[in-house]
C-alpha cells in the first residue's frame, strides 16, 4: 500500500508517539526479558521503517539509509552483548572488549558517513562548510567529555575499553549534530525528517550519559536501553516520513563563505581539543590519552578532505581566471592577446622551417549596427554568439577563431595555402549569410572578409599580418561584390 499525502505526514509522527508510548510502558513495567525483546525489536522496526521509506518515497540516494541500517545492525549486536546477560543471568555484566568496543565503533562510523552523505547532498556547494561544522561538533564534545563524562567514569573505575567506547560515541554524535545543524537552515519541507534525526541523536547522547555517568546499580540497564530504543525508532520514522524525499532531493544553494574565514574557524576547532586536554591535566587529572588520540583520528581525515577541497577550489579559480584572461566573455572565443600569443608560436615554428603556409582571415559584419539600433544590444549579442558558433563550425580543427572587436573576428590557419584559405573564406561568408532568428524576428548580416597568406620563412609580427588582412577586408568592402559572393584577394 502506497503511503502518501496528508495522512502520512500526520500518521508517521502519530504512529511514532504511539509506538514510543508502548515501548516506554513495556520498559517501566516489564521484566528484563521484555526489555531485551523491546531493544531487539526497536532495531528491527527501525530497519523496516527505513526499508519502507526508501521504497515508498523512491529516494534518489539510498546510500545514507543503507549505512544507517548497517549501523543499526552493529549497535544492536553491541547492545545484545550488554543486555542479554542482564536478562538471562539476572545481573549486569561487562562483555568482552571485542564485543563492547568494535561493533559500536564501526556502527558510529557508519552513522557519521550516513549523516555526511545526507548533508553533502542537501548542500552540494557547501561541502566545506559542512566539514567545518562536523569538526566543530567533534571539538565541542571534547569539554563535555573531559569535564562531565571522564571524571565520573574514572571515579567508577571503568575500563579503558569502556571509556574508549563512550568517547567515540560522544565525538561521533556531536560531529553528526554539527553537520546536521549546518543543513537545518536550508532543509525546507525536510524539517520533520530532520527533527527525527536530531531526536535520535539527542536520545542516544542522553542514553550514553546515563550509562557512563550514573552510579553502577542493578537497574542501570533499563533507562539507557529505553533511550537507545527510542532513538532507533526515530531513525525509522525519519526515513518513513514523506519529508525524507525533500531532504534527499533539495534545491541547490550556494552558501559558501570565504575560504580564509572557513580555515580560521577550522583552526579554532582543531586547537580546542588539545587545549581541553591540557586544562584537564593542569587541574590534576590524569593525562587524557584517549581524547588526544581518538579526536584527531576523527578530525584529521575531515581536515584533509577540507584542505583538498580548498586546493581544488583554488585550482578551479585559477583555471577560470586564466580562461577569462584568454577568452572573450560573450562568445567564448579566444581574445586578441591569446590569439597573438598562439600566432607568435606558429610564426616562429614556420620561420624555423616547420609546417606549411600561414593564413589569417579578417571577418567584419556588415549591417550589424542597425540591428543594435533597432532591436537593442541583446539582439546584437545574440547575433555575435551565433556568428562565433558558425565560424567555429566552418573552420578546421586546428584553426583558431578569435573575437578582436565589437563585430570583428579573426581566423588564424596554420598549414593553409592560398587554396585552403580561399575555401575557408567562402564557407564562412556563406554560413554567416544565413538569417538569425531572435524572439520571433529574422536578423540578417553580411560579411566583409579579407585574407592574407604568409609563406616566407622568416619571423613577422602578428600585427603586420593583421594589418594586411584588415587592408584586404576594406578593399572587399569598397568593391561590394554581388550577393552570395566574396572576393578574397591573397598576398604572400
Amino acid at each position: 500500500m502506497r503511503l502518501q499525502g496528508q495522512w502520512t505526514r500526520i500518521g508517521v509522527p502519530a504512529g511514532f508517539v504511539a509506538v514510543a508510548a508502548g515501548f516506554t510502558t513495556g520498559y517501566l513495567v516489564g521484566s528484563e526479558t521484555v526489555r531485551l525483546l523491546l531493544m531487539m525489536l526497536s532495531g528491527a522496526l527501525a530497519t523496516l521503517g527505513i526499508a519502507a521509506g526508501v521504497r515508498v518515497h523512491r529516494l534518489p540516494d539510498r546510500r545514507p539509509w543503507l549505512l544507517t541500517v548497517l549501523a543499526l545492525v552493529c549497535l544492536t549486536a553491541a547492545n545484545a552483548a550488554w543486555y542479554v546477560p542482564a536478562a538471562v543471568a539476572g545481573g549486569a555484566t561487562v562483555p568482552e572488549p571485542l564485543l563492547a568496543v568494535v561493533p559500536p565503533l564501526i556502527g558510529y562510523v557508519f552513522f557519521l558517513a550516513a549523516s555526511l552523505l545526507i548533508v553533502l547532498r542537501h548542500t552540494p556547494r557547501d561541502a566545506s562548510g559542512t566539514i567545518d561544522a562536523a569538526v566543530w561538533g567533534i571539538a565541542a564534545a571534547a569539554p563535555v567529555w573531559e569535564f562531565l563524562f571522564r571524571p565520573q567514569m574514572l571515579a567508577k573505575g571503568d575500563t579503558t575499553a569502556t571509556q574508549l567506547f563512550a568517547l567515540t560515541q560522544l565525538l561521533v554524535l556531536f560531529g553528526i549534530c554539527g553537520a546536521l545543524l549546518r543543513v537545518a537552515r536550508t532543509s525546507g519541507r525536510g524539517q520533520v525528517t530532520l527533527w527525527f534525526l536530531f531526536g535520535a541523536l539527542g536520545l542516544t547522547v542522553l542514553g550514553t550519559a546515563v550509562v557512563n555517568m550514573a552510579p553502577t546499580e542493578s537497574g542501570q540497564a533499563s533507562v539507557p536501553a529505553l533511550l537507545f530504543a527510542l532513538g532507533y525508532l526515530c531513525l525509522g520514522a525519519a526515513c518513513l516520513h514523506p519529508s525524507a524525499a525533500r531532504l534527499m532531493d533539495p534545491p541547490a544553494h550556494a552558501v559558501d563563505r570565504a575560504p580564509r574565514l572557513q580555515l580560521g574557524a577550522l583552526g579554532g576547532a582543531m586547537l580546542l581539543i588539545p587545549l581541553v586536554g591540557a586544562i584537564g591535566q593542569l587541574t590534576g587529572s590524569p593525562a587524557d590519552g584517549l581524547l588526544l588520540t581518538i579526536a584527531p583520528m576523527l578530525t584529521i581525515p575531515l581536515v584533509l578532505i577540507r584542505i583538498g577541497r580548498l586546493n581544488a577550489l583554488r585550482s578551479r579559480d585559477r583555471e577560470a581566471l586564466a580562461h577569462q584572461a584568454a577568452h572573450d566573455e560573450l562568445t567564448g572565443l579566444v581574445n586578441r592577446r591569446q590569439l597573438f600569443a598562439l600566432m607568435e608560436k606558429a610564426i616562429a615554428r614556420h620561420a624555423a622551417g616547420h609546417g606549411g603556409d600561414l593564413a589569417l582571415l579578417y571577418c567584419d559584419l556588415n549591417d550589424f549596427k542597425p540591428i543594435n539600433d533597432r532591436y537593442g544590444h541583446e539582439a546584437g549579442d545574440a547575433v555575435l554568439r551565433v556568428t562565433a558558433k558558425r565560424i567555429a563550425a566552418a573552420v578546421r580543427a586546428d584553426d583558431v577563431v578569435a573575437r578582436v572587436g565589437g563585430d570583428e573576428f579573426l581566423v588564424f590557419c596554420p598549414d593553409a595555402d592560398s587554396g585552403t584559405a580561399y575555401s575557408l573564406g567562402v564557407r564562412i561568408v556563406r554560413t554567416l549569410a544565413e538569417p538569425v532568428s531572435w524572439r520571433g524576428e529574422t536578423l540578417r548580416v553580411s560579411t566583409a572578409l579579407g585574407t592574407t597568406v604568409w609563406s616566407e620563412r622568416r619571423v613577422i609580427a602578428p600585427d603586420d599580418l593583421l594589418a594586411e588582412a584588415d587592408a584586404r577586408m576594406y578593399e572587399n568592402k569598397r568593391a561590394e561584390p554581388p550577393a552570395g559572393r566574396s572576393a578574397l584577394p591573397l598576398s604572400s
